[in-house]
């Protein structure tokens, strides 16, 4: 599994917006929110924008759903407390406060007491598609589904799940956010992963305490 522990740190955080410019995800744009993990909504203003951009590439039938965009500190903690929880007993020879044990916890979820998330900025979404019913399409796995079917590149996922995993790529790729492979749901434009996969030495959107 893919993370992005052993990547270059970002040398400068460069904070474009201040104060942050934040609004609330709503369907009047087409795009729409599952609230199974929060209720908040918010997410940056320049985020959105070429969120909306990028609903206009996707094939007729097809639908962005947003599961969480924004997310404090504190949520942070409580994931990454569950993840911990999780993989100890996966990994129970392992001591929790070592490097490979908190390596492989911040597969699946950024580690919240070292540089946390790129949600924590506003600029990061979880996202998955829809159809015109409102139906999920596969996807090969399930948001925050922290498996194997996770992974991007799941070899054991269906032609239909690669499918939709592409043109949500594709979609979104196309006006400037990238995928954490780890995670085939996790996108982000100018956060810190983003300046880590794209090679930029600069992180545009910094944390926010909202």
């Amino acid at each position: 599994m893919f993370s992005d522990a052993a990547l270059p740190e970002p040398k400068v955080i460069l904070e474009v917006e201040k104060p942050a410019a934040m609004v609330e995800i709503s369907e009047k744009d087409g795009i729409f929110f599952n609230p199974c993990y929060t209720d908040i909504k918010l997410i940056r203003a320049y985020t959105y924008e070429l969120l909306k951009k990028a609903s206009e590439l996707l094939p007729k039938g097809y639908h962005f759903v947003v599961y969480e965009a924004y997310r404090p500190m504190s949520s942070q903690i409580k994931l990454w407390d569950g993840v911990v929880k999780k993989k100890q007993k996966e990994y129970p020879n392992l001591a929790v406060d070592s490097e490979e044990f908190i390596a492989i916890c911040d597969v699946f979820a950024a580690n919240p007491y070292r540089q946390g998330s790129g949600h924590q900025s506003g600029a990061a979404v979880d996202i998955s598609l829809l159809d015109d019913k409102g139906q999920e399409l596969d996807m090969g796995g399930k948001v925050r589904g922290f498996d194997d079917t996770a992974d991007f590149d799941c070899p054991t996922i269906s032609q239909e799940a690669r499918r939709n995993r592409e043109i949500l790529r594709k979609a979104l790729s196309e006006v400037g956010f990238v995928n954490y492979p780890a995670e085939w749901w996790h996108y982000s434009f100018g956060d810190r992963l983003w300046a880590r996969l794209t090679g930029s030495k600069l992180a545009v959107f910094g944390k926010l305490d909202i």
